[in-house]
């Protein structure tokens, strides 16, 4: 581009750092000390490139780069800075511009104060220490400031101004955090999620359907002036990095947690996390949102959370805390394969088992199964001991801490004195090979090469030292409160049927599973160690002796092969059934399915015949047999008929029970499904009237009398057939009995109970009065009838004689009762005298109807 026109760059920069130096490095003052320079040494074509507020160690600074454009475009003639420190503080790559990029694109590089000029060579030389002056002013500066904020934090204030999602600050207090109840109200759902062993990206996913705010949205919202971070691609887009972020922070505890990442460089402003030790922590600084025991039960899930085998499922949920005795190795699950359904291929090896390395270890292998039966009884055994008496728990729970306390602080104190012995008598080697060295009698390189591994002995064993010595032992204190938060949580689970993972997550640290004794079947034992939370290990009662040990994993044994035989004959039928659907146009499977069939005609044969012979010869079969078709007779029955038998027969009484359970299983069902059918389609089914009690009453006993009405038509019509058939008749005797039998029963009943309830009482006087008057009306009926009709005449006859004869049997029962009880002798004398009083009346009106005549 022959006859382009460059310009000249003027380059202006200002950091926060140099505004508290006053107003002769403003932005300002430096264009215009630059422009009067530019004018009065003749450079033409100005244009100014400035970035303000930016480091001088950092070269990505937007003016910079725009300059930098020019230059590699050919724009840029000259380069004019105020002094070397305004164009950067990092010599390397203020050198590498100034001697390598600006020479190569022909372009003068100027610093007035500096007296550089790229033209001038000989001006050149002191340049390099100027840079280096300028990166050492940037890194002191860079120091200061740090030692600043480190002293800042080390007095527990903080200098950050990003606060965890679920607090918020208050005006006129920058420092202490305020619970956000919105916000603190999803970190403790969070938490809870995670803590039932809710995967991250789960819990993500619900906060996402649920459309909550996500951490930098939320702020953006309601509390902008705290607001960090604007850029986000959906304000509602939860990910499990975000929820572990919030897992992870100990200030939902009510912890002030300073000093979190740390920049070693600072040239590269690359920020790395703190370790443990670097961390401040201040514990109890503001209010808590979450729980000790929830956080550290999360956390506990994390560190153990189950990953996934190749062929995509998930490994054992013991995985994890399943640890090798011997070498200390975590012990690896095997599922036996993605299709395997046998449980014994469930298993536990050690990781190192088979190592090609000399550090391999034995098997230890062990049943899943047989691991969790272990444990389920370990931890019935400690809830047993804790619920009975957890005081005598805890003290002797404290004499074995206390024992082990004794053995480990002897063995600590034998171990340092070894320790201390073996460094003293390096320092003495160490002293020899000087002497030998300087007398000449050991070469110089032999020399060298023992020194260097006695002073790596020496360091290894001096580090080694200093950890015995800073040991620190359990507090009785402490102990206490593991013992509290222990109990805590087996009260908690009592009474537990079956092992949760929850379970499992809280009540245990480790397993430890020793090599098993060499034996085979039942005689095979393996010595397992429980670690639990806060106590560790203790020692537990055997629940069982070796035979009852053995009884039962022989029957555990019986129960495993007839799961597995099961297993077997539903994978045969699954495949006999695929093969008959290849033989419909497969004549090889055809033929295959008709030997099958051959086959298990054969052995049904065979079946058949030997049961024939037991059913011949042993009388148990014949029993079992009969029950066996007396139990298909009872479930062919319908409800109604099983009634009467149940009374007297087991059988029939447990399929009534099994019957009706069954009935009002379906009958829910039924309800449910119609339910859902409304609530689908409620244009099909409109809501229904509400009644009122009264017409709920009234409808009530308009059914009671339709299915009277219809109850007596059926019984009529059975006392019109039984007069012709036998069937009928022995039907109708059998209703009458049950009839009678029901309404004895109902009576009595109403009779026990209106002994102590009033409206049982007057609900019985009603009916006597009412049965009073129908017999009573029945009575005067069959007087009248008797006046015309011969049989009804014979009846009424029949009728009095038999009233006679049941009130004297009543009235001589209550005779020889009275000489024994005085209640009834009360009675007795009652009904004499009435007796005598109404044969008076009688008497008197006979005579006065004789007199009157």
């Amino acid at each position: 581009m022959a006859g382009k026109t460059k310009i000249t760059a003027l380059y202006e920069r200002l950091s926060r750092d140099d505004e508290l130096q006053g107003e002769s490095n403003s932005i300002s003052n430096q264009k215009k000390y630059l422009e009067d320079y530019a004018r009065k040494n003749g450079f033409g074509h100005i244009k100014h490139f400035t970035d303000d507020g930016y480091s001088g160690t950092n070269f990505n600074r937007p003016g910079f780069e725009a300059m930098l454009e020019e230059i590699k475009n050919g724009n840029v003639d000259t380069v004019i800075v105020k002094d070397m420190s305004r164009f950067g503080r990092n010599y390397i790559q203020v050198g590498f511009y100034t001697e390598m990029l600006f020479p190569d694109k022909g372009v003068r590089f100027i610093a007035i104060n500096s007296n550089i000029d790229s033209n001038n060579p000989l001006d050149n030389d002191f340049a390099p220490f100027l840079n280096i002056m300028n990166e050492w002013y940037a890194k002191d500066t860079s120091k200061k400031i740090k030692a600043v904020f480190k002293n800042r934090m080390s007095e527990g204030y903080r200098c950050s101004g990003s606060i965890p999602y679920g607090y918020k600050r208050v005006d006129g207090d920058k420092q202490k955090l305020h619970v956000d109840e919105p916000a603190a109200k999803n970190v403790r759902r969070i938490f809870t999620m995670a803590a039932e062993g809710i995967p991250l990206s789960n819990i993500a996913d619900t906060l996402t359907n649920e459309k909550i705010l996500i951490p930098s949205a939320y702020a953006e919202k309601y509390f902008p002036e705290q607001a960090k971070h604007h850029s986000y691609h959906n304000a509602y887009r939860w990910n499990a990095t975000t929820v572990g972020y919030i897992l992870d922070r100990q200030e939902y505890l009510g912890h002030t947690i300073l000093g979190k990442s740390i920049c070693d460089n600072f040239k590269t402003k690359k920020r790395r996390k703190a370790t443990d030790d670097e961390l401040m922590v201040f514990e109890n600084t503001h209010e808590p949102i979450v729980e000790q025991n929830l956080f550290d039960k999360v956390q506990k899930l994390r560190t153990k959370k189950r990953k996934k085998l190749p062929n995509g499922t998930l490994t054992h949920r013991l995985s994890g805390f399943v640890f090798c005795a011997d070498c200390g190795n975590r012990m690896t699950y095997s599922s036996g394969g993605m299709h395997s359904v046998y449980d014994s291929s469930r298993s536990f090896q050690c990781a190192k088992y088979k190592s090609p390395y000399d550090d391999a270890c034995g098997s230890h292998f062990i049943r899943a199964s047989a691991l969790e039966q272990i444990i389920a009884n370990a931890l019935r055994s400690v809830s047993k001991i804790v619920l009975e008496d957890d005081k005598a728990f805890a003290e002797q729970l404290m004499e074995q801490w206390k024992i082990n306390k004794q053995t480990k602080s002897t063995e600590n104190v034998n171990e340092l004195n070894a320790v201390n012995q073996r460094i003293a008598e390096l320092d003495e080697l160490i002293q020899n090979l000087y002497e030998s060295q300087i007398k000449g009698i050991l070469p110089e390189r032999q020399v060298k090469r023992l020194m260097k591994q006695y002073t790596e002995e020496q360091d290894q064993l001096m580090i080694k030292a200093k950890e015995l010595e800073t040991e620190a032992s359990t507090d009785d204190g402490h102990c206490k409160t593991d013992i509290t938060k222990f109990v805590s949580l087996i009260r908690k689970y009592e009474n537990f049927e079956e092992i949760t993972d929850s379970m499992i997550f809280e009540l245990i640290n480790r397993i430890e599973v020793h090599s098993a004794n060499g034996e085979r079947g039942v005689h095979r034992t393996q010595k397992i160690d429980i670690y639990f939370s806060f106590i560790g290990q203790i020692a537990l009662p055997e629940e069982m002796s070796d035979e009852e040990r053995i009884a039962a994993i022989e029957q555990a044994r019986i129960e495993r092969k007839r799961e597995n035989a099961r297993i077997n004959n539903k994978e045969r039928r699954k495949k006999y059934r695929e093969l008959v659907r290849r033989a419909k146009s497969d004549s090889q499977a055809a033929e295959e399915v008709e030997k099958i069939r051959a086959k298990n005609r054969e052995r049904n044969h065979r079946f058949q015949e030997i049961a024939k012979r037991r059913r011949e010869e042993d009388p148990e079969y014949q029993r079992r047999v009969a029950d066996r078709k007396h139990l298909a007779e009872l479930r062919k029955m319908k409800i109604a008929e099983l009634i009467p038998l149940a009374e007297t027969d087991s059988v029939a009484a447990e399929v009534l029970n099994t019957r009706r359970e069954t009935n009002a299983i379906k009958n829910k069902a039924m309800a449910e499904k119609r339910r859902e059918e409304r609530a689908a389609h409620p244009e099909k089914y409109p809501p229904k009237k509400k009644l009122s009690e009264e017409e709920k009453r009234e409808r009530q006993r308009e059914y009671s009398k339709k299915s009277q009405l219809r109850r007596k038509a059926a019984y009529a019509e059975l006392k019109e057939r039984a007069k012709t058939d036998p069937q009928a008749a022995k039907e109708l005797a059998e209703k009458k009995a049950y009839n009678c039998k029901a309404t004895t029963k109902s009576r009595n009943k109403l009779i026990e109970l209106a002994k102590t309830d009033p409206q049982a009482a007057e609900k019985l006087a009603k009916q006597r009065s009412k049965r009073n008057t129908h017999h009573r009306d029945k009575y005067e009926q069959l007087k009248q009838d008797a006046l015309s009709n011969p049989e009804a005449a014979g009846k009424l006859a029949k009728h009095r004689e038999r009233a006679i004869q049941a009130t004297t049997r009543y009235y001589n029962n209550l005779k020889a009762l009275a000489e024994t009880d005085p209640q009834a002798a009360e009675k007795y004398q009652a009904h004499v005298e009435y007796n005598r009083a109404y044969l008076q009346a009688y008497n008197q009106k006979r005579r006065m109807s004789v007199a009157q005549s």
